[in-house]
């Protein structure tokens, strides 16, 4: 995995560490699922939305 920087305010970062430590789990990997779940979230807005067609005889 490749490491990356990035700028937070105090107050998320503890948060953040708060989080971190009731779930048991690092920052770094609350950070990944975030962000992950963030860009499905977009990808699903993105993504045209099924039309939906009557068809009549």
């Amino acid at each position: 995995m490749r490491v990356i920087t990035f700028k937070a305010d105090e107050e998320l970062l503890e948060r953040l560490d708060m989080f971190a430590r009731l779930k048991g789990v690092t920052r770094s990997e609350i950070i990944r699922k975030a962000i992950e779940l963030y860009l499905k979230l977009e990808d699903y807005k993105v993504q045209p939305q099924p039309k939906i067609v009557r068809l009549t005889s």
